[in-house]
């Protein structure tokens, strides 16, 4: 294993029933890039920072929650300030 990667464990019970189904459904999946798609999944779902190198520098793949609430509230400050009042 290169020295760039490490493993992370999750433990199935084979006495559990739900874990058991688990196990039967990623019987034949590729498990590390199964796991991988999920947690993405989860991330963008829960508006977590997902960082991507591009090829010129580090890029941030989708803004976190926080970015794009204070991006739309400045934005939102810009246009009550341009002075265009629709009752004019």
């Amino acid at each position: 294993m290169s020295k760039n990667k490490f493993p992370k464990s999750v433990s199935f019970n084979t006495n559990n029933a739900v874990d058991k189904s688990i196990l039967e459904y990623v019987k034949r999946r590729n498990f590390s890039g199964y796991v991988k798609k999920l947690i993405l999944a989860d991330m963008r779902a829960n508006e977590v920072e997902i960082t991507a190198k591009s090829n010129k520098s580090n890029t941030n793949a989708t803004e976190t929650k926080l970015e794009r609430l204070k991006r739309q509230l400045s934005d939102k400050r810009i246009n009550d300030n341009s002075g265009g009042d629709a009752n004019s």
